[in-house]
């Protein structure tokens, strides 16, 4: 039962279809709450994949990790 699995989603045909993500979509959501927003700031700091997220990040010292997917 040591099998390594796969650890990819699947892209479903509209995300195929306009070339976006999940996380894209989310990432788009979350920006448009307010900049002061702490849950808008905290979710771009942990999984944000933007310029901004990645601003964020280096304003606290953390680093993206991309075997989790998350920052640390």
């Amino acid at each position: 039962m040591n099998q390594k699995r796969s650890m990819r989603v699947k892209l479903t045909d509209a995300e195929k279809q306009f070339g976006t993500s999940r996380l894209q979509h989310a990432e788009g959501l979350i920006s448009q709450l307010p900049n002061n927003h702490e849950g808008r700031n905290t979710w771009l700091m942990n999984y944000g994949r933007s310029a901004e997220a990645v601003k964020l990040r280096n304003a606290y010292g953390l680093v993206f990790d991309s075997a989790t997917q998350a920052a640390k």
